[in-house]
Order: C-alpha cells, then sequence, then structure tokens
C-alpha cells in the first residue's frame, strides 16, 4: 500500500482511539494531543522529531506557566500580562540555539494549547502536560505504524 495510504489509515486509527481516551476515561483535552501529533509532524517525525517535539511542547507550557504565575504575582493587567508574553516569547525563540528546543512552532504551540487548556478550559497543568507527551507519541507510532503496513519502495 502507497505510503501516504499508510499513514492515514494508522493515524484515523489512532486518533479515533485517542479521542475516546482523551474524551472518556481519560478527561484529557483531545485537541492538545492533536496539536502535538501535529508538531511532531512538522518536527521532521522520527526519533529525532519526536525529542524536539516533546522538549518544545513542555518548554512551551514551562514559559506559560512561569509567566502566567508571574502575572498573577504582579497583580494582574493586560498591559503586565503582554509585557510578559513578549518576554515569555522572546525566550522559546532565544532557546532554539540549544538544538532539542530547535523546533521553535512547538514551543509556542505548546504554550497556547497550556494557556487555552488552563485558562481558558478550566483544566490543570498536568493534565495538558500528559495530552502533549501522548500526542507527541502517537505521531511517532503512528509513522512506525505507517512504515509497517505500507510496501517498500520499488528499487
Amino acid at each position: 500500500m502507497d505510503a501516504l495510504v499508510a499513514l492515514a489509515i494508522s493515524i484515523g486509527i489512532l486518533i479515533a482511539g485517542w479521542t475516546y481516551v482523551a474524551l472518556g476515561p481519560g478527561a484529557l483535552p483531545v485537541w492538545a494531543g492533536i496539536i502535538a501529533w501535529g508538531c511532531f509532524f512538522a518536527a521532521g517525525g522520527k526519533t529525532e522529531g519526536l525529542a524536539k517535539t516533546i522538549a518544545s511542547n513542555l518548554s512551551g507550557v514551562l514559559w506559560a506557566f512561569l509567566a502566567l504565575t508571574a502575572w498573577n504575582s504582579f497583580g494582574g493587567g493586560v498591559p503586565v500580562l503582554s509585557i510578559l508574553v513578549g518576554i515569555a516569547a522572546m525566550f522559546m525563540v532565544l532557546q532554539a540555539k540549544i538544538p532539542t528546543l530547535a523546533f521553535i512552532p512547538g514551543a509556542f504551540l505548546g504554550a497556547a494549547t497550556a494557556v487555552s487548556v488552563v485558562v481558558g478550559a478550566n483544566g490543570t497543568w498536568s493534565r495538558t502536560i500528559v495530552a502533549l507527551v501522548v500526542g507527541d507519541v502517537l505521531g511517532y507510532v503512528s509513522e512506525l505504524l505507517a512504515g509497517a503496513i505500507s510496501r517498500p519502495a520499488a528499487a
């Protein structure tokens, strides 16, 4: 079978399972896992993409946590939050000098996902982290599964 069709099938099966578990017994934000899954492919896939995606997604969560914690400490307000988000964004870009953290979109998506889950949906930081890591791993598994069910390339 064609590699893209194999990938589509593997993702379709795994994402159905993820949705069931996340929305059911896992009580996790399903969209957080899907965002991380997309990050995995955007980072180039394979083991290197998995490492970069997990590291960058979780660094984004950390920067969001630090910005929101500092914001609360300073008494809130849009001007203070705006400055803190700017500082966090600067560090999410600068950390890309570290090879494992070089996937800048992953950091931004991790931060945005964390804020949307924790602030927008009254979720928790820990459930956000679990959903992001599971999504990253499912991206890797879907790639492996696709490789297993696709036909070898013609010589």
